[in-house]
């Protein structure tokens, strides 16, 4: 199974859109679904975003942390609308797993410096999101942990992908 595949429909949305000056707002919808849905790790879109475009990694890094940010801010406001009750009884192995147990540690001993530690790293970021909206964490806290630590990994990232192109060839 290749896992490092972008999926059809999103090839080929980059793949029509990068020669348009909105290429950078795709790939930041792209970013912002990602992160609502956590449905697939935005880095599996973001090497492939930047290696048809690489003159454009630093708009495409910067953009795409600040959508994951209002991703997660947005998030963190469905689960609080959703209430406790719900999303335990429809999540029941998140609380139960062993990222649940480190998340929640890190975010009650560091509080919003873990969120942005975890949004930068490559641990999952839902379940810590899931402990700051259970335990009434601010929102805006939430956009601006999140913004920072993924800004600063997608750049990383981005430059990386530009400057050495050949080392993330297989992700295209």
């Amino acid at each position: 199974m290749k896992t490092h595949v972008v999926p059809d429909g999103l090839r080929r949305l980059l793949l029509r859109s990068v020669a348009h000056r909105y290429y950078s707002l795709v790939v930041t919808a792209i970013a912002f679904a990602a992160t609502i849905t956590f449905s697939f790790p935005f880095v599996a879109v973001l090497v492939p975003a930047v290696l048809l475009a690489p003159r454009r990694w630093c708009a495409l890094g910067l953009l795409s942390g600040i959508a994951s940010g209002c991703g997660a801010a947005v998030l963190v406001e469905i689960f609080q609308h959703l209430g406790e009750a719900f999303v335990v009884s429809h999540y029941p192995e998140l609380v139960h797993c062993e990222a649940w147990r480190l998340v929640s540690d890190w975010l009650q001993q560091w509080g919003l410096v873990a969120m942005l530690i975890i949004a930068g790293s490559p641990l999952p970021q839902t379940p810590a999101l899931l402990f700051c909206a259970l335990a009434d964490v601010s929102t805006l806290g939430i956009l601006v942990a999140v913004g920072v630590g993924k800004t600063t990994k997608y750049l990383a990232l981005a430059w990386a992908t530009a400057r050495y192109p050949t080392r993330f060839m297989r992700y295209n």
